[in-house]
């Protein structure tokens, strides 16, 4: 497999939800490529400053926690999460 051939399995805001679903996948012996980034801002104008957290009083969550495993284990790691975590979700980007 090449390094860079990975599909992403999770994607979610809940950070209790992605530990539960990076433990899955360590259990059942599936590599896997855990990280969180930021999400993009709606606006801002490069300033890095997201305007929803100004106009709502709410924690708006802003990281995203994703889960990459190998093209070839990408169905068997579905099949693993499926029903015990949160169902990925896009967030802008396909899955």
């Amino acid at each position: 497999m090449l390094p860079w051939q990975k599909s992403i399995v999770y994607r979610s805001k809940d950070k209790t939800d992605w530990e539960e679903a990076k433990r899955l996948l360590m259990e059942s012996g599936i590599e896997h490529y855990p990280f969180a980034a930021d999400e993009a801002p709606g606006a801002g104008c490069g300033a890095k400053i997201d305007p929803r957290k100004f106009m709502n009083e709410k924690n708006i969550p802003s990281k995203i926690f994703s889960i990459e495993v190998a093209k070839e284990d990408k169905e068997r790691a579905r099949a693993v999460l499926d029903g015990k975590v949160q169902p990925p979700r896009s967030y802008g980007y396909s899955i």
